[in-house]
C-alpha cells in the first residue's frame, strides 16, 4: 500500500471512530434544561441567576419593577427569556397587573398578551405564573394559544394543576409546548431543594430529559452553584429553545485524536534514504 493510501485509510478510520463515539455519547446523554421563574424583582438574586451559564432560562413577570432590564441583560447573555405570564389561580389569590383571567374576551388577552411582549421584547416562549385555573380553562387557552401562535412563542406548562389543558390546546392551536417535570424549591429549606435537585438529575437519567423550574432564592443559589459545579458526565445543561427545537446533545469532545493530513517528517522531501526505513531528514 502506498504512502498516501495509507494515510488516507487511516484518516478514514479515525473520522469513522470519532463519529462512533460521538453517537455512542449522544446515545447515552441525558438532558437538564432549567428555567428561574419570578425574574425581575430582586436585583441582588437576580444578579446571581445571571452569573450562572447561559442554557439556563429567565422567566421575567412583565410588570416585575426590573423587567425591562432584564430582559435586555439576559439578551446580551445570549440567554433564553420567557414571559413569566400572570394567570388566575384556584385560590384566590390576587396575581400581578396584567395577568389573565378566567371569563375574559380574546380582545382583552391579545391586549395583554402584546402588552407583555413590549416589555419582555426578546422572549421566544411564554410560562405561566400561578394559573392553575386559567390554564385548566378551555376558552382562555383557546385565545392564549392563538396569540402565542400568531408571534410564534412557545409555551411553557408549569403544571400548577393536574387537569391542565394548556398542552392539549397548544397542540390543536400549532403551538409547540412542554412540560415542567420538577419543581426546584417549592420548599426553601436547603435539604429540600438539594433533594428536588438529585430527583431532576435521575429523572433525566430515567426519562432523557428533565425540565425544572426554580426561583432566585439565596438557597435555590447555592444548590445551583453546587450542583452545576458537580454535574454527572452523562447529564448536559441545555437551554429551553434546544428542546423545541428537539436539538441533539453536543457531545463533550472524543478522545481519539484526529491525524495531520500531513505526513510524517521522515516522509517528505528532502531526505536521506536508510535501509529499511522511511527515511531520515537533511
Amino acid at each position: 500500500m502506498s504512502v498516501v493510501r495509507f494515510q488516507c485509510a487511516v484518516k478514514s478510520l479515525s473520522v469513522f471512530l470519532t463519529a462512533l463515539f460521538s453517537l455512542s455519547v449522544q446515545a447515552q446523554m441525558s438532558k437538564l434544561a432549567i428555567v428561574i421563574d419570578d425574574i425581575g424583582y430582586h436585583p441582588k438574586e437576580d444578579a446571581a441567576i445571571y452569573a450562572m451559564p447561559k442554557e439556563i432560562s429567565v422567566a421575567i413577570i412583565p410588570s416585575a419593577p426590573y423587567a425591562p432590564q432584564r430582559n435586555h441583560q439576559a439578551q446580551m447573555q445570549g440567554r433564553d427569556i420567557l414571559i413569566h405570564m400572570p394567570m388566575q389561580p384556584v385560590s384566590n389569590i390576587r396575581i400581578e397587573e396584567g395577568g389573565l383571567y378566567v371569563g375574559m374576551s380574546h380582545d382583552e388577552i391579545a391586549q395583554r398578551v402584546q402588552s407583555a411582549r413590549s416589555i419582555v421584547k426578546n422572549a421566544i416562549g411564554m410560562n405561566n405564573h400561578m394559573g392553575s385555573a386559567a390554564t385548566a380553562d378551555t376558552p382562555l387557552m383557546t385565545a392564549l394559544m392563538q396569540e402565542l401562535r400568531k408571534y410564534h412563542l412557545f409555551f411553557l406548562d408549569s403544571r400548577t394543576i393536574g387537569k391542565s389543558v394548556a398542552g392539549k390546546i397548544a397542540k390543536e392551536q400549532g403551538v409547540q409546548s412542554l412540560d415542567r417535570h420538577i419543581f426546584l424549591d417549592d420548599s426553601d429549606a436547603l435539604a429540600d431543594v438539594q433533594r428536588q435537585f438529585q430527583l431532576a438529575l435521575q429523572y433525566a437519567k430515567t426519562h432523557g430529559t428533565a425540565i425544572v423550574i426554580g426561583h432566585p432564592r439565596p438557597n435555590t443559589v447555592a444548590v445551583l452553584q453546587a450542583g452545576l459545579a458537580n454535574l454527572p458526565a452523562d447529564i448536559q445543561l441545555v437551554s429551553m429553545s434546544s428542546l423545541w427545537r428537539n436539538e441533539k446533545v453536543m457531545p463533550p469532545k472524543p478522545f481519539i485524536l484526529l491525524f495531520s493530513d500531513l505526513s510524517a517528517p521522515t516522509n517528505r522531501v528532502p531526505y536521506e534514504a536508510v535501509p529499511l526505513l522511511r527515511g531520515v531528514p537533511r
